[in-house]
């Protein structure tokens, strides 16, 4: 690689890439929609309940596969090598800790959802549910606001590799991707988004283990774990890391903590409003949702840590050679070029081709989470809620499709925006902590928090977002004596907006739900007993008639559970309409067994899963400010070798072994189908 020049591929060649990967991708989801359609269970097009949330139905591996894909996005896989390429080897492990306990904490969510919510389409329904209509139009706003600065930080991201690498005009990229991504939504629906994650998936891996071997055992330059630890243990005399005496090989880095911790609040906060996370967790399975949220976790952690641990570091140790001759920019490294660099050094051309369709996949796959998450609030939460509360499922339908539409026409322009006044992935990330973080303890206290009340819901959000922009503007004044792009991405005035807004959020949701606590009602809860297709949870006010949807049987008496309960509702709360036409969706999908298992499990795993990823992991390394010997690097590259080996047999091997009488029935179905239609030509 010459100079700082990261340009090896042809403007041809990342169109050709860019645009041949789009058409092959709808294509396939067109064969693969018709396929369903014709020989599955659920048909995309005569349900929205099947176009919006898969009906419910997706089994763990694939949850697994859906929470890898779309928790890798541009930014996990450039802002992981740049940690390390910064800090040294405690890069990963910090960007692995705050997203896996985010995973890990919607695992509850997801029991949550399903005990309480099962009948919900996005999240801003069960804030409806539970807090009427003014706390949802707030929810809903926060909800597209997340979605747009997501999907805008996927597009700076993936932009500024393709354009580094290929030289593709950016202008152009951004209305690209999203023209992509809308098409093959349009004809799979949610569904087609989880096939998407698992294709992404699978080449993931294919890259991550080309990369690890190259590294590790093919390349000259490097070729083992020892010979990489002796480059930087050199490396650190020359350009050192930002850590305790410039070591690659230590995790104690005081601004690699404030990062770390950036990252996290920006994602936590912007998980909880995020209606792409919520989506996956509506669309599991009742009885299985927690388990794959687990594995899902489990899984992502080696993601990060994999690309962190080799490209990161490789790209500080070869920096200098006749490989890296130069180092990277200021600039370059907020871009997130940092793991393309070095790909392309370790590789050539073939190291820049697979970066940029890993990138694309990884765009493309978590882009198409955010359109149809996006999609799905324009329909349930704008359309149905306040336009045309009778609407049918043709309505609805194009409802969907044409909120597809209108996200991606609106992301690509916005994208564009960004662009032009200098708004880079980098200070995307930063800032995302800030602008949503007020919403997010809220939206977490009302799924998970029965006396949160509809006061402090209203206000809380706001009052962190006031709170946190005053916050990280005043210290930006203060710290750099002027407001402008490159200030406000200074990691400690960030640190302040992220840090006030989410906190701000945090004490004003339990504040004022002790001092202005809901207006109950009475209403008895009836449970019903038997399979999971039939349990549900309805509720009446006390004295008001049970209505039975048409679509169901009424509960025989032996159904019943022996005592009604009687408990307190919010006044506020609305309860959900169905879609004309759809069939019956329970509120509670869980058994009473059920519930306390689902319950025991989500909560040991995020405290026992904390207690590994965030405190015995990072915080253990970085408090004894322990540097790394040849052995222990040697071993700590063997548990990422396992780690991603593990992770690849759960994302790419358990869903096909869940589906695989469904796949033995269609396989049959199609052979049934080609021997009848031959048998016919040949009696014409």
């Amino acid at each position: 690689m010459a100079g700082t020049n990261l340009e090896i591929l042809s403007p041809g060649e990342g169109y050709g890439i860019v645009i041949g990967l789009g058409i092959a991708f709808t294509l396939i989801m067109i064969v693969l929609t018709l396929i369903q359609n014709r020989y599955g269970e659920h048909n995309t097009f005569k349900s929205t309940e099947e176009f919006n949330t898969a009906s419910r139905s997706v089994k763990p591996g694939m949850i697994a596969a859906g929470i890898v894909s779309s928790w890798t996005h541009a930014s996990t896989l450039l802002t992981s090598c740049t940690l390390s390429y910064s800090y040294g080897v405690g890069g990963g492990l910090w960007y692995g800790a705050v997203g896996t306990f985010q995973t890990l904490f919607f695992a509850v969510a997801a029991f949550k959802i399903k005990e309480k919510s099962n009948n919900a389409h996005t999240f801003p329904e069960i804030v409806l549910q539970k807090h009427g209509k003014l706390a949802h139009m707030i929810y809903t706003f926060f909800g597209l606001v997340t979605n747009l600065i997501n999907g805008s930080a996927l597009m700076a991201g993936g932009g500024a590799v393709f354009g580094s690498l290929t030289g593709m005009n950016l202008w152009a990229t951004y209305w690209i991707l999203p023209a992509i991504v809308t098409a093959y939504i349009v004809v799979g629906g949610l569904r087609a988004t989880f096939i998407c994650d698992y294709l992404h998936t699978i080449f993931l891996y294919v890259c991550i283990f080309a990369f690890m071997f190259q590294t590790y055992s093919i390349n000259p330059a490097i070729g083992s774990p020892g010979a990489l630890w002796e480059l930087l243990k050199g490396k650190a005399l020359t350009i050192p890391a930002d850590s305790y005496d410039g070591s690659y090989m230590t995790v104690r880095s005081n601004d690699g903590l404030v990062t770390a911790a950036t990252i996290f609040l920006g994602g936590f906060s912007a998980v909880w409003t995020d209606q792409a996370y919520w989506q996956r967790a509506i669309a599991s399975q009742p009885g299985t949702a927690v388990k794959g949220y687990i594995l899902g976790s489990f899984a992502w952690y080696a993601v990060p840590f994999a690309m962190s641990t080799t490209l990161g570091l490789a790209a500080a140790a070869l920096t200098g050679t006749d490989l890296i001759p130069i180092k990277l920019t200021a600039a370059q490294v907020s871009a997130g070029l940092v793991g393309p660099a070095v790909a392309t050094a370790l590789m050539g051309k073939v190291g820049a081709g697979l970066v940029v369709v890993l990138l694309f996949m990884a765009t493309t796959s978590s882009t198409s989470a955010e359109s149809i998450a996006a999609s799905s609030l324009i329909t349930f939460d704008i359309y149905k809620a306040y336009i045309n509360p009778k609407a049918s499922i043709r309505a609805m339908f194009w409802v969907s499709v044409f909120g597809l539409v209108i996200y991606g026409a609106l992301l690509a322009a916005i994208s564009c925006i960004f662009h032009s006044i200098g708004i880079s992935l980098n200070w995307l990330i930063k800032i995302l902590g800030c602008l949503l973080g007020g919403g997010a303890i809220p939206m977490a206290s009302i799924l998970l928090w029965d006396r949160t009340s509809t006061f402090a819901v209203i206000v809380s959000p706001i009052i962190g977002l006031v709170s946190g922009l005053t916050s990280w503007m005043v210290a930006t004044k203060m710290r750099s004596g002027a407001i402008n792009i490159t200030t406000t991405s200074n990691v400690w005035s960030s640190l302040t907006g992220d840090c006030v807004s989410l906190g701000m959020g945090a004490v004003s949701i339990v504040v004022f739900s002790l001092l202005v606590p809901n207006m109950n009602r009475l209403v008895i809860v009836e449970g019903i007993q038997g399979s999971r297709n039939t349990s549900s949870l309805t509720s009446k006010a006390v004295g008001e008639k049970e209505v039975v949807p048409r679509d169901r049987e009424a509960p025989t008496d032996q159904e019943k559970f022996a005592a009604e309960r009687v408990v307190h509702a919010n006044t506020h709360g609305e309860k959900l309409k169905p879609v004309k036409g759809e069939e019956y969706v329970a509120e509670n999908a869980l058994t009473r067994e059920e519930v306390e298992s689902q319950k025991r499990l989500a909560w040991v795993s995020l405290i026992v899963g904390s207690l590994i990823f965030m405190i015995l992991l990072p915080f253990t390394l970085y408090g004894t400010g322990y540097n790394f010997s040849k052995h222990f690097f040697t071993g700590f590259v063997v548990i990422v070798f396992l780690w991603i080996w593990a992770s690849f047999v759960i994302c790419v091997f358990l869903p096909l072994w869940e589906s695989r009488r469904d796949i033995w029935y269609i396989m049959k179905a199609m052979y049934h189908d080609l021997r009848v239609g031959s048998r016919r030509e040949k009696l014409s």
